[in-house]
């Protein structure tokens, strides 16, 4: 199951987002925490959404979820200065997992998008003061918050301008141990990517990084440049019926796996993040009434508990009320007699007088109660 983008599935993400270029940003969505959804109105094919959730994905679809109906303060600060603007350009930093979009309204704006742990978005004027971010963050060396400029960690090399003389000192100074890691950590291509350039150059990705020689060095050169300028021909990979990714281009990594061909590598991600996003909602919707559910249910199983306390208490309260209206002669009369004592006895001495008696078992002055058995 794929979770994040690759720097270099960016790469091609970025190249079909051409599409939105001069279009304009109508509407702005905060749906969860870490997703946003930018919709775009293109001239001639009409409304467009831009899915962005850091720091697993962006691409373009149609499906729209439904929005908190308050929106969040960063989603408010966003529709302030963005919303009605144009979108100018898209384009990716390097070789880094982050994207730059250009808006122009009166003024213009840049929104990164950071595709890395933990993952971010931040507003920026032009030139590259911070406005808002979704999350306000300060490392060692890097501080994400208004009012500063906005920086992003760098890495030395940018693998889509990779030269020969950088690659050799890379696979010179790296301490990884082995070639695959050395170029998926170091390099920045991720684990696929790596394993694939070690077996379009035919050498043991294993093989200790400071061991490569010239003919390999040119190689591996040449394997990651073809990496990095393939036609786009779009799959997801199925390993029995499960899937394990979405490339944006056949790889041989992947030769022996069943595939599912796209026409875009932004359709194929989004025929699985949609539907991902579908079940999630789906998923949560039914936890939700679930809890609903039992807790009615809980209610209902309470008020049928007392509904048979009441039933019970009815049938015993009718149970005394059938004796005393069978014994009424002998009820009446007991009353009467002790109505009669009491002008001329004490409580204290009727009760003194009445100690065995058959029927009377007692008498609770304070409460005016007899209680007798019958």
């Amino acid at each position: 199951m794929k979770k994040n983008l690759a720097a270099l599935e960016l790469s091609y993400i970025v190249k079909e987002l051409d599409a939105l270029i001069d279009a304009k940003l109508d509407k702005i969505y905060h749906p969860d925490k870490k997703m946003l959804l930018l919709q775009f109105h293109i001239t001639g094919q009409g409304k467009k959404i831009l899915r962005i959730s850091v720091p697993d994905y962006i691409y373009l679809t149609d499906y729209k979820e439904k929005s908190p109906e308050k929106p969040s303060g960063f989603c408010m600060v966003l529709r302030k200065n963005l919303e009605q603007s144009r979108l100018r350009s898209v384009k990716q930093l390097g070789s880094e997992r982050i994207i730059e979009l250009l808006f122009e309204k009166k003024e213009k704006y840049k929104l990164f998008i950071e595709l890395f742990s933990p993952g971010n978005i931040v507003l920026c004027k032009e030139d590259n003061i911070i406005i808002s971010a979704l999350e306000t963050k300060k490392w060692k060396n890097r501080t994400i918050r208004g009012g500063i400029a906005y920086t992003f960690p760098k890495r030395e090399i940018n693998f889509f301008d990779l030269r020969k003389a950088e690659l050799k000192e890379l696979l010179k100074s790296t301490e990884k141990d082995s070639l695959v890691t050395c170029l998926a950590i170091d390099l920045g291509l991720g684990g696929v990517y790596a394993e694939e350039v070690c077996l379009l150059a035919k050498i043991n990705k294993k093989i200790n990084p400071k061991k490569i020689n010239e003919d390999n060095l040119n190689s591996l050169l040449k394997a990651i440049k073809s990496l990095c300028n393939q036609k786009t021909s779009p799959q997801a990979v199925y390993d029995k019926k499960e899937l394990v990714d979405i490339v944006p281009f056949e790889l041989e990594f992947y030769k022996d796996f069943e595939k599912k061909d796209f026409k875009g590598y932004n359709e194929a991600l989004d025929d699985y993040f949609t539907k991902q996003v579908k079940e999630e909602k789906i998923d949560e919707y039914k936890s939700r009434h679930k809890k609903e559910f039992e807790k009615l249910n809980r209610i209902i199983d309470e008020q049928k508990k007392q509904i048979e306390r009441m039933q019970a208490s009815i049938k015993a309260n009718n149970e005394k009320a059938e004796a005393i209206y069978s014994n009424y002669k002998l009820v009446d009369e007991i009353l009467r007699e002790i109505k009669k004592a009491r002008e001329k006895y004490s409580w204290k001495e009727i009760k003194e007088k009445l100690k065995g008696h058959k029927t009377i078992k007692d008498i609770n002055e304070k409460e005016g109660k007899i209680i007798i058995k019958i």
